[in-house]
């Protein structure tokens, strides 16, 4: 379910374009007053959203794509504010407005990569005061592993809960990490009796 990234432009100075799904360029930190959203907005190269303004209550990124190479594809949807929701195999990026880490000046960001599974958000790593522009980059290894990861698991029939709507305000409140045994092994499977 992958499309191209969003149009890059053709600025050879600046490789963030001029404007990005209808907002106006942001070569600086904090410059764009949030993220483009609604049901019909396309796919957003996650690198263009590096540098601009977070949402007051943040915003969840539902990636699509992502090349583990620096510089490479990496896309996501932005969610709804009001109502986000994914399913099971889905990785998404929760992103916050968060104190600076100590130096470093405002803004700044919590990032967050969770794996969706089974009907609840499994974390997969977090960053504090994570500065605005650099954010894309520092979670593209995180995503591209935790992608991987969902991959595998339906390859080899794991149960990931694909039908399985989760709302993700609620899902981030009860957020655990490890995967739980009964999607590796289905209950039908794990309770089967060994053969010698």
């Amino acid at each position: 379910m992958t499309t191209g990234p969003a149009d890059p432009g053709t600025s050879e100075d600046d490789p963030r374009p001029p404007t990005a799904h209808g907002n106006p360029g942001h070569g600086n930190a904090g410059e764009v007053p949030g993220f483009p959203e609604g049901p019909d907005q396309k796919e957003v190269d996650m690198l263009y959203l590096a540098g601009q303004r977070l949402p007051a209550d943040g915003a969840w990124l539902l990636a699509t794509e992502v090349d583990g190479n620096p510089g490479g594809q990496f896309t996501a949807h932005v969610l709804p504010e009001a109502a986000p929701s994914v399913f099971g195999g889905d990785v998404v990026v929760r992103l916050s407005p968060d104190d600076p880490a100590v130096g470093q000046p405002p803004p700044a960001a919590r990032v967050q990569v969770y794996a969706v599974l089974g009907g609840r958000l499994i974390p997969v790593a977090t960053w504090p005061g994570h500065d605005l522009d650099g954010w894309p980059e520092r979670i593209r290894p995180a995503v591209a592993f935790a992608m991987g990861v969902l991959t595998e698991l339906e390859e080899h029939d794991a149960d990931l809960g694909a039908h399985d709507r989760v709302d993700l305000n609620q899902a981030a409140s009860e957020a655990t990490a490890g995967i739980p045994l009964h999607i590796t092994f289905p209950a039908d499977r794990a309770a089967a009796p060994m053969v010698h």
